[in-house]
C-alpha cells in the first residue's frame, strides 16, 4: 500500500510539472499561434493565460494521479507507456465540456490542423510526464 502510495505521488508530481509546463505555459503559446494562423490580431490576457497554464496544471494533477496507480500494471517501455498517456488525456479533454474548447469552433477550417498540434502536445506531455515519472522514480527508490 506504501508502494502504490508513493507511485501515486511520484504521478501526482510528474503530472503537475509536465502539465504547467507543456499543456498550460505551451498549450497558451499554442493557443496564441492557432489565433495568428486564423487571422486574429491581438487578444493576450493574463487572467486568459492563467486560465489555461492552471487547467494544464489540473489535467497533469489528475492524470499524474493516474499514471501512478497505473504504473505496476504498466508498460516499462517509457516512450509507448507516454503515449498511451498522452492519448488518453487528449481524449478526455475532447470528451469533457469545457468552455474554452469551444473557441476553436471559430476556425472550422482549421479543425484538422488544430488537432493535430495540440494532440500532439498531448502527445508530448504524455512522454514528458512518463520520462519524469521513471526519473523521480529511480532517485526516490
Amino acid at each position: 500500500m506504501r508502494q502504490i502510495f508513493r507511485y501515486i505521488l511520484l504521478g501526482i508530481l510528474s503530472g503537475l510539472i509536465s502539465g504547467t509546463l507543456i499543456l498550460g505555459i505551451g498549450g497558451r503559446l499554442m493557443m496564441r499561434a492557432m489565433a495568428i494562423i486564423g487571422g486574429l490580431t491581438g487578444g493576450f490576457s493574463w487572467d486568459g493565460s492563467l486560465e489555461v497554464v492552471t487547467l494544464g496544471a489540473l489535467i497533469g494533477l489528475c492524470s499524474g494521479a493516474f499514471m501512478g496507480i497505473s504504473f505496476p500494471f504498466s508498460y516499462q517501455n517509457k516512450l509507448i507507456w507516454g503515449l498511451l498517456h498522452g492519448i488518453l488525456a487528449y481524449l478526455m479533454i475532447l470528451i469533457l465540456p469545457i468552455d474554452g474548447k469551444g473557441a476553436a469552433q471559430g476556425f472550422p477550417d482549421l479543425q484538422l490542423t488544430i488537432h493535430i498540434l495540440f494532440g500532439g502536445l498531448f502527445l508530448l506531455y504524455g512522454i514528458g510526464m512518463a520520462f519524469l515519472f521513471h526519473s523521480l522514480q529511480s532517485k526516490w527508490h
